[in-house]
């Protein structure tokens, strides 16, 4: 089993602060918030994972929509540029702050690294 999101976070840092969990009297906007949703072992050789899926949701925050969406674009385009694929995307307006929730699902080679796209 791999904890990708300290990966994920290392990526995605460029582009906002990555928190792994939100208090909005706490975080300065704009951050995305990583969470791991699924990690499933798909291959185990020789008595190790060797094939994992994953499964993660970033949350994005901005002072406004037009930021949120124009964060999310980056994010995904940063995501997508190492094989992961998003399976979900949804603004949402009606909370406090606003923000763009997206959720990715793929797969990582243990031994070497590499994302797939599912």
């Amino acid at each position: 089993m791999k904890d990708y999101l300290p990966v994920i976070a290392d990526i995605l840092g460029e582009i906002a602060d990555v928190e792994l969990s939100f208090a909005d009297h706490d975080v300065p906007l704009p951050c995305i918030v990583l969470s791991e949703l699924g990690n499933s072992s798909a291959v185990i050789l020789s008595g190790r994972d060797r094939y994992s899926i994953i499964t993660m949701q970033t949350d994005i925050y901005a002072g406004t929509a037009e930021n949120v969406r124009g964060l999310a674009l980056q994010v995904n385009a940063a995501l997508a540029e190492r094989g992961l694929k998003r399976s979900f995307s949804q603004l949402i307006t009606d909370e406090k702050v606003p923000r763009m929730c997206m959720r990715y699902r793929f797969g990582v080679d243990e031994a070497t690294g590499r994302t797939v796209s599912l």
